[in-house]
């Protein structure tokens, strides 16, 4: 099979030759192994041409190194702050730090049609080898980033006018570029936000319902009206909406299975939607050893890839991780992934 047509099995639990396998790998995790984990992860391609790795993996200069505090704006107007070398910092400075600011705010330009077309062309000479995603835009999160998460959050709590208005322009500034990706050929459309905290949602769930779940339906049907996946990532606890999000079209998630246990979230998930797993990144990959990673693994692949597909192998590396851990976790994607599952009679 190719990388293409075995993630859509995958998805369509139409009977994939083997789960398919995505890599992340942290900047930090390069700096601290160097080669040794890009000759691990060479000899154990995942079916996205190792694209993820690809990214985090640029001139690593002295200056990338240091622990200086780098602090920048971004299109949207947020000021953020990280450390040199991270992948992600924390707002310092919200770009609507009032509604009084809303009045006046313009969001970024939208791409143009060329940036579409070129996109289609593209779509095209990649196909039928590769899987293809467009992305769905930043929602929930990326209105904490406007706002400053706690100036959110008391918005939410408030029920106020201005946090509706936001999220229906957020909708429709979305849809914009989800449709034209749908257009191009994709064939997925990739959100993401994170929901949990480690025991539980950050908010109430029929909050959730109330001020969300309608708005992420509207674009998701936008690629589900046209037989495009929607793909959802969201980390921390979202055992109450799971349902919902299968309901309103989910067909790939990407929860984080282990602080919710792995077994409950398949109870619900099982033959309904693709898992991509989240092989316990906490404890068991950096901490543990790599017999328990292997175990992690197996029981990943026994809970949601039984049903003629289902899953989607992954798992991340931060820099905590130590060389033999990556070779556990890579080799028994591999090894215990190969379709028709021969290992799980012994169970």
């Amino acid at each position: 099979m190719t990388p293409r047509e075995r993630i859509l099995a995958a998805i369509e639990f139409t009977g994939p030759d083997r789960c398919p396998i995505q890599h992340y790998v942290f900047p930090g995790a390069i700096w601290r192994h160097g080669q040794a984990l890009l000759d691990i992860a060479a000899r154990y391609p995942d079916d996205f041409g190792n694209e993820a790795i690809q990214q985090n993996t640029r001139p690593l200069q002295e200056e990338q190194r240091s622990e200086d505090v780098v602090e920048w704006q971004d299109a949207w107007g947020t000021v953020w702050r990280m450390l040199r070398g991270y992948t992600s910092g924390e707002v310092f400075r919200p770009a609507i730090p009032d509604w009084d600011a809303w009045r006046s705010y313009q969001f970024p330009p939208l791409p143009d049609e060329a940036h579409f077309e070129q996109f289609a062309a593209e779509v095209q000479q990649r196909h039928p080898e590769e899987f293809v995603v467009g992305f769905g835009g930043g929602f929930f999160q990326h209105m904490q980033h406007l706002r400053g998460p706690a100036n959110y959050f008391e918005d939410l709590a408030e029920d106020h006018e201005g946090a509706h208005e936001l999220a229906d322009r957020m909708v429709e500034y979305n849809l914009y570029s989800i449709e034209r990706y749908v257009k191009a050929g994709v064939d997925c459309i990739v959100f993401g936000d994170d929901w949990g905290a480690q025991d539980r949602l950050l908010i109430h769930p029929e909050m959730w319902r109330r001020f969300f779940k309608p708005r992420y339906r509207r674009m998701f049907a936008a690629a589900r009206d046209a037989g495009v996946h929607v793909w959802f990532h969201t980390d921390g606890w979202i055992l109450e909406i799971i349902e919902d999000l299968i309901e309103i079209g989910v067909t790939v998630l990407n929860p984080q299975h282990a602080c919710m246990g792995t077994q409950r979230v398949a109870e619900i998930c099982g033959g309904r939607v693709c898992i991509r797993t989240d092989i316990d990144r906490q404890w068991v990959i950096p901490y543990g050893t790599p017999e328990q990673v292997e175990e992690a693994v197996k029981e990943a692949v026994a809970a949601f890839g039984r049903l003629n597909g289902g899953v989607l192998l992954h798992g991340e590396i931060g820099p905590d991780v130590p060389l033999e851990n990556i070779e556990a976790l890579y080799s028994a994607f591999y090894r215990y992934g190969q379709y028709p599952l021969t290992w799980l009679a012994g169970e």
